[in-house]
């Protein structure tokens, strides 16, 4: 069987190879010559491309943080000026609260003072009154009363007249003669041309002056004077005019002016 198998085994194949000519290959003289080839880049350089892109992503995180530091700033400076504003609000009112307190303290205290002064002059008014008055009696219990002995003084019928030395307004001529015991001449009446005769004297003031609610010459009594006197006519022009009287007639004139006055008393 051996020779068998033996017998039965395939031929052997032989591989042939078939040699081909490596021809001489030239570069065509027609073509350009390759470009040198580019050295490879070193390790440590880094692209052209990745410096810009870095930028781009710092630029905005550098806005965003500035950004942000603007915020705080305007925050902090803001509330600054809020506390000032309401600080200032706060001073603004309590100085007007004082400011009003003290007018109103002032204005009490003004208001007492006045009050004392008023207490004071009707106080004073009231003890003048009283002591004219006491002088008054005084001299009745003393028994001065007018006569002979008195100098400046002229009897008329029952009555005695006083031409005062000193000068003073018209106004003043009604407190002068009460000083005196007697009182301002206040009625004319027909005698009166016999007092101007009896006293002598320039511009002696007499209880006679214009009065401006009835357009008219009154007395002191209120009383119209004689026609006898001849004075002017009543008119507004004489408003703030008394009359005098001289030697033996009568004029007019401011009531300001400082004169003697005429006093009269009546015999006890």
């Amino acid at each position: 069987m051996s020779n068998a198998t033996d017998s039965e085994q395939p031929p052997e194949i032989t591989e042939e190879t078939e040699t081909i000519p490596i021809a001489d290959l030239e570069p065509s003289p027609d073509l350009p010559p390759p470009p040198p080839s580019l050295p490879p880049p070193a390790e440590d350089e880094q692209s052209p491309i990745s410096e810009p892109t870095r930028m781009n992503g710092l630029v905005p995180v550098i806005l965003g943080l500035f950004s942000l530091l603007l915020l705080m700033l305007c925050g902090f400076f803001g509330y600054q000026y809020f506390q000032t504003v309401e600080t200032s609000a706060i001073r603004m009112k309590i100085l007007q609260e004082q400011i009003e307190s003290s007018r109103n303290e002032t204005e009490i205290r003004i208001q007492k003072v006045l009050d004392q002064n008023k207490e004071t002059l009707e106080r004073l008014q009231s003890q003048k009154d009283s002591l004219i008055e006491d002088l008054r009696e005084l001299k009745e219990k003393l028994g001065v009363k007018h006569g002979p002995s008195l100098n400046h003084w002229v009897r008329f019928e029952d009555h005695c007249y006083h031409q005062t030395m000193e000068m003073v307004p018209w106004l003043s001529c009604s407190d002068l003669c009460v000083s005196l015991n007697a009182t301002f001449l206040k009625t004319g009446g027909s005698r009166l041309k016999n007092i101007m005769e009896l006293v002598t004297g320039n511009h002696t003031w007499l209880g006679l002056s214009y009065k401006k609610e009835d357009n008219e010459w009154k007395w002191e009594d209120g009383s119209s004077p004689s026609s006898e006197l001849d004075l002017p006519k009543p008119s507004l022009d004489f408003q703030g005019k008394c009359v005098y009287m001289n030697s033996h007639t009568v004029g007019t004139d401011n009531c300001t002016r400082s004169s003697s006055c005429l006093c009269e008393k009546t015999i006890h």
